[in-house]
């Protein structure tokens, strides 16, 4: 068992759905429509991102198996035409712990960024699958990357950051734009493709410029 905590991956897996946020008295004009995401996480315990596959789910199951479940939700702001993502302000809270020693945490901050509300099923446009997320906690800052897929479900891995890393300062521009140089790449007839999962990539080991041993055997020297 490593000795640092931050040399753990945690993936959270879970439904996205709207979710009314009408208020008693408020007529149709004041309606609002946020989002609910919910589901369990896993703690995958390594400092290489790319050694970390997606949680497997049953087939019929709804959740990946897990003990520790999450329920967030927020309200979606205007798409910024500047990086064509929407902001999400996500509030919450998350399982933590074993057995009695169980309880619920919450994110001081917790940002999610997408650019898809709903699943299209348009592989063309594979970035537009994208999910990215910054925030803070009891535990420190973390930066998220994961991608939305069949059945509007959002898989989305955290990592937590040493108080002294440069990523700690990143805005989600930055975010977005470091983990696109690393994934992406263009086949023969132009189009952009992404390796996924996408938090497989430099950005999200437990150092940013920690080596990845997966690739270092599949790309030797």
């Amino acid at each position: 068992m490593s000795t640092n905590w931050r040399e753990t991956l945690f993936v959270w897996d879970g439904i996205l759905s709207d979710e009314d946020l009408t208020k008693e008295g408020e007529g149709d004009d004041g309606s609002k429509v946020g989002l609910k995401w919910e589901g369990t996480w896993v703690g995958c315990e390594s400092a290489d991102a790319v050694a970390v596959e997606p949680p497997k789910r049953g087939a019929f199951d709804r959740d990946v198996s897990s003990a520790h479940s999450f329920a967030t939700s927020g309200v979606v702001s205007e798409k910024d035409p500047a990086n064509n993502l929407y902001h999400v302000s996500m509030s919450g809270s998350y399982d933590l712990g074993e057995g009695s020693d169980k309880k619920k945490h919450m994110d001081d901050v917790h940002d999610m960024y997408l650019s898809l509300l709903r699943w299209t099923g348009n592989l063309r446009d594979q970035a537009d699958n994208l999910v990215f997320a910054l925030g803070s906690n009891e535990f420190g800052k973390f930066i998220s990357v994961g991608w939305l897929r069949v059945g509007n479900r959002i898989t989305l891995a955290r990592r937590y950051l040493d108080d002294g890393d440069l990523r700690c300062k990143w805005d989600i521009d930055a975010l977005k734009s470091a983990v696109l140089d690393e994934i992406t790449a263009t086949d023969a007839g132009g189009q952009m493709t992404l390796r996924i999962p996408p938090w497989q990539c430099a950005t999200m080991h437990a150092e940013a410029e920690q080596p990845s041993a997966k690739r270092q055997k599949q790309d030797p020297q």
